[in-house]
């Protein structure tokens, strides 16, 4: 992932309605963060509510503002929200879930490889066959964020006995 160009990102992200206000509280650090030609405007950072999803805690998602592309990415085609996790000390996380989760993704309560979008990422995130690393050699930050670390256990216990 360290070729990552951010293309998963282009059409922006779905955030769930609760962390949206999170992000909002702390406008102010963001754009801190942000490129000068970024959109600071934060009314126009989200786009229409999806009225039910129940992949979210709150039930419901937002998307990005993504004219050319998630309008949290910086010049250097970056996370700004990442950015701003990593430089300030602030007592929430600003990256939403699902884009720390990724390559990962939540469908329909399912844990399961976004190959669909890394699929098409063959630089960056894609299974690449015959290759020696597993998931849970790449992924497990973010399989221990969704499972915990008994959790990743028990999964590679399953991952045994499917393969023994």
């Amino acid at each position: 992932m360290s070729s990552c160009d951010a293309g998963c990102c282009r059409d922006g992200v779905l955030v769930d309605l609760e962390h949206r206000d999170v992000i909002l509280a702390h406008a102010d650090v963001i754009k801190r963060h942000m490129s000068p030609h970024q959109e600071r405007d934060t009314d126009r950072w989200f786009e229409r509510e999806i009225a039910h999803d129940s992949d979210f805690p709150s039930g419901k998602a937002v998307g990005t503002e993504a004219p050319a592309g998630c309008v949290f990415l910086n010049d250097e085609r970056r996370c700004v929200l990442h950015l701003a996790d990593d430089a300030e000390e602030l007592p929430v996380t600003l990256k939403p879930f699902f884009c720390r989760l990724f390559p990962l993704a939540i469908c329909d309560g399912h844990l399961l490889l976004d190959e669909p979008v890394a699929g098409d990422r063959p630089a960056c995130c894609s299974a690449t066959p015959g290759g020696e690393q597993t998931v849970f050699d790449l992924c497990r930050a973010e399989l221990e964020m969704v499972l915990g670390e008994a959790g990743v256990e028990e999964l590679r216990v399953l991952e045994r006995k499917h393969d023994g």
